[in-house]
């Protein structure tokens, strides 16, 4: 603490008091985190991490499947096949250490921590798709289990010769009774589970070691026991040699002699023989999947994996040597259980192999569980499954969520071939552990600050090798199975995208998006930026979204995917209690941009008046090529605001729930935002709204003013209605000139905007550009209609042009720019526009002197009188290219 002691007597008093005080709260919140720690549970790192892990693994591969793996593709393959498991289980180990030790990990395992990386997307989908992996591996375990009892007890050819009944609802029947004992177990609880596995561990490694000793003791002798359900002899048995270690035997099964399995009758291939390997090494994830029963999951996770995995990787290798030296083949592929054959004490093999299944099926039916209640908890599936989040007593078991998983269990158990199964259990996990290990990729290259994991080993190559192992391992085991697990994913992930609540995580995706659009606003210059490719960079000065709301959802369209920027200035001196109104303000702000659908970003600012204001927004608004091009504000008068919220986003097309569900929340959202001023209270004079247009055009923005957006109601525009183009430079047109030479910037900007506003989806259905211009007489009408269709086919702009032929003086009268001239131009509009969805035409000449203010706002008033909703605009920039 030598550098804090060091602040604090150089500090002043108040400097010591803030400093001490941030102390003592930072204490404070370890003792809240230790706390936290000491009740997280009781598991210590052996019962809770290693138990769990080892018996997951040592299960049906173990002490049923060791055999068909040798005897099918040899000795030497096997070794590989091995090698390639545990090289991808060891890098996911290596990634779910990491982030198991950048934080408290609570209960979910995996699903919490991928949902906590990679955001309630991505973790909710793969939580699920891990809880379906353990309801299958769980079932997959218990299959085996019956298999292993048949095989002891069965009728006629059970090693033990008990004859108990057999065949298909007999094993169903075994299957059903053992998963009544998981399900009593899991309903008392974790430390029960943790007690129980305690004394199956014992029992399956006494077994395991009886098997061991077996291999050395055990004399040359043949056999003639086969499984019942192993009929490619008929009713010849053939002979099953044992010769104990023997080099002969070594070498005949070193390499790869394929033939028929005789569960599934058909020859299997090496990557279908990898696919049921692998759920001899998928439970890795165990010890995680109790994270929330242990006292420190941090510590407990990466160690336990770690050491459990190492362990059972050495006695698969020698089991594996043990058995390719002293078991023919026809021993191998004809008889699965062939340890019960071989050991001295076929019970003790028979115990082992009910003890691993059983154990093996209870962990991955408790580990669904926490991954279920943590989901549920979450509430990313909906009200509808949120009862599954339930805990009951003080170590908040999930009783609902075992009963849910027993019954899919209960269904899955239907299916009776270990063989058929373990290749789905395989793509599920593999698919678990692809995901986990993009989280820790992308954790890593996102460069957080704050992922710090305690666990060193471990890097961004690591993480991707993982990842990228685990899909090629699926693609290449069965394409088929692999697209089905990726679809499930990606169909789950768009439910939850669609339904999920907006979580407090600070989920990964926000680090990556910073650190991209760093990346890509650097090389975004300014400078460098073509007129080919302009779109609308929108500011919208706007006081409120009750009076504006019409208006606001308007330039969302007219964006074309540019940047949209929603302004508002808060009048006050910059204080305390200002910036605390803009606290509560911006939320609010940000609360209706979300409930209304609107892709826009918010820019509040505090100044001593609105102008100040503005021109801060003006000049700070957007980053580096990302800065508004184009103003867009509200007609200015002194008449009372209507509040519009009423037309909000929940009216739109959604599903009668979702419409229910979209009201709610906007009238919610409605209520929090401020309230709209009275008559009286116009805080703006005419000399500052003309002077933010004047610092908008000074700045080079485009300007444009909105009037009558009040009456602008989407869902009462009718087909075939028309977007209308006035420029009033029409009227001026010099009949002689080329088609290049009667047009300006505002006239190009009004036509782009309308091109742009007719290519959304909704105004494209409903609507057609209609270009307007006013001809004096007959003679001139043809060659101008001409001029201006050549200037749309120039432009690529589909639409009409309409010809308003009017001999009046008024009409044509220089210099343009009269009341009486704009009175006259409204007229006009009236009777040719007054059923237009919108109106485009130009702003006023604006005033150069302050005198002039009040003449400026009666001919935009008297211009855009009585008309729908009207843009009038002035350009100062280029907009259209007529380049390839």
């Amino acid at each position: 603490m030598p550098n804090l002691n060091r602040m604090v007597e150089e500090t002043s008093d108040s400097g010591v008091r803030a400093i001490m005080g941030c102390v003592d709260d930072g204490m404070s919140l370890l003792n809240v985190h230790n706390r936290e720690d000491n009740n997280h549970g009781k598991l210590s790192t052996f019962f809770g991490v290693i138990i769990p892990c080892i018996l997951s693994m040592f299960s049906i591969i173990l002490f049923l499947r060791i055999g068909y793996l040798i005897g099918q593709v040899g000795f030497i393959v096997s070794c590989l096949l091995l090698f390639v498991a545990y090289f991808v289980t060891g890098l996911t180990t290596l990634s779910v250490s990491a982030i198991s030790t950048n934080g408290n990990v609570k209960g979910g395992g995996a699903y919490f921590m991928i949902s906590r990386a990679l955001g309630p997307e991505f973790g909710g989908s793969i939580g699920v798709i891990f809880y379906v992996a353990n309801i299958f591996s769980s079932s997959l375990y218990l299959i085996g289990f019956s298999e292993a009892i048949i095989s002891a007890f069965g009728k006629n050819t059970g090693a033990l010769k008990q004859d108990i009944p057999t065949g298909y609802w007999y094993g169903f029947l075994y299957r059903s009774i053992a998963l009544l004992f998981n399900l009593i177990i899991c309903l008392v609880g974790a430390g029960m589970f943790a007690k129980t596995t305690f004394f199956i561990f014992l029992g399956v490694m006494i077994s395991l070691g009886s098997s061991f000793v077996s291999f050395f003791i055990h004399k040359s002798q043949y056999f003639h026991d086969v499984p019942t359900e192993n009929c490619l002899f008929g009713n010849n048995t053939p002979s099953l040699l044992y010769t104990g270690f023997n080099w002969t035997t070594l070498k005949g099964n070193l390499w790869v002699e394929s033939t028929v399995d005789y569960q599934t009758n058909h020859v299997p291939t090496i990557l279908t023989i990898f696919g049921v390997l692998f759920n001899g090494v998928t439970g890795v994830m165990a010890g995680a999947n109790m994270s929330g029963d242990l006292k420190n999951a941090a510590k407990s996770i990466p160690k336990g994996t770690l050491e459990a995995s190492g362990f059972t990787f050495v006695m698969y290798l020698l089991l594996v040597f043990f058995t390719s030296a002293t078991c023919t083949r026809p021993l191998l592929v004809n008889q699965y259980n062939y340890l019960q054959v071989i050991n001295i004490e076929p019970v003790m093999t028979t115990i082992g192999v009910f003890l691993a299944t059983l154990s093996a099926s209870l962990s991955c039916l408790i580990g669904a569980t926490r991954v279920l209640q943590a989901v549920a908890n979450d509430n990313l599936l909906g009200s509808y499954v949120a009862y599954l989040g339930r805990g009951y007593g003080k170590n908040n078991e999930p009783i609902w969520a075992v009963l849910v998983s027993w019954i899919f269990v209960q269904l899955v158990i239907l299916e009776n071939r270990v063989n058929a199964l373990a290749p789905i259990v395989s793509m599920f996990f593999l698919l678990s552990y692809g995901v986990t290990n993009l989280a820790c990729f992308v954790l890593k290259v996102s460069s957080a600050p704050n992922f710090r994991p305690t666990f060193q080993y471990y890097s961004k190559g690591t993480a991707f090798l993982g990842m990228v192992s685990c899909f090629a391992i699926m693609i290449a085991v069965d394409p088929r199975y692999a697209l089905i697990s990726v679809a499930i994913m990606i169909i789950i992930f768009l439910v939850i995208t669609y339904r999920a609540p907006i979580t407090p995580w600070g989920d990964v995706s926000q680090a990556v998006i910073y650190h991209q659009v760093r990346k890509y606003l650097l090389r975004l210059s300014p400078r460098q930026s073509h007129v080919k490719y302009w779109r609308p960079q929108i500011l919208l000065l706007v006081s409120n979204p009750r009076s504006c709301y019409p208006l606001i959802d308007f330039v969302n369209d007219i964006k074309k995917s540019g940047l949209y920027i929603l302004g508002n200035v808060i009048v006050d001196d910059f204080d305390g209690k200002a910036i605390e109104r803009h606290k509560l303000e911006i939320n609010q702000w940000y609360d209706f941009v979300r409930c209304a659908e609107i892709k826009a970003f918010v820019d509040q600012i505090v100044a001593p008046s609105i102008r100040v204001g503005v021109q801060n927004l003006l000049m700070s608004s957007g980053l580096g090529g990302m800065r508004p091009n184009t103003v867009i504000l509200g007609y200015f008068d002194y008449q009372e605001p209507e509040d519009l919220i009423g037309q909000g986003v929940w009216q739109r097309a959604y599903g009668i729930f979702e419409r229910k569900k979209k009201k709610q929340l906007h009238f919610e959202v409605m209520e929090n935002l401020p309230k709209l001023r009275s008559k009286d209270e116009q805080p703006m004079r005419i000399a500052d709204y003309i002077g933010i247009i004047k610092d908008s055009l000074m700045l080079g923005k485009n300007v444009c003013v909105a009037r009558n957006f009040v009456s602008l109601d989407k869902k009462m525009i009718p087909k075939s209605s028309y977007i209308d183009v006035w420029p009033m430079n029409a009227s001026e047109i010099d009949q002689t000139s080329e088609t290049e030479n009667i047009v300006d910037k505002t006239y190009l900007l009004m036509l782009q905007l309308s091109c742009i506003l007719n290519m959304v989806p909704f105004w494209e259905k409903r609507t057609k550009i209609r270009l307007i211009s006013i001809t004096r007489d007959d003679e001139s009408q043809q060659k101008e209609k001409i001029q201006l269709k050549n200037l749309l086919h120039e432009l690529r702009i589909t639409g009409e042009v309409h010809i308003v032929q009017d001999s009046s003086e008024k009409s044509f009268k220089r210099p343009i720019g009269t009341v009486e001239w704009y009175a006259h131009l409204n007229s006009l509009m009236k009777v040719h526009s007054g059923n237009a969805a919108v109106i485009f035409t130009n702003l006023p000449r604006l005033p150069e002197q302050e005198n002039q203010y009040n003449n400026f706002m009666l001919q935009m008033s008297v211009l855009s009188d009585n008309l729908p909703p009207i843009l009038m605009l002035r350009g100062v920039s280029s907009v259209i290219s007529l380049e390839l």
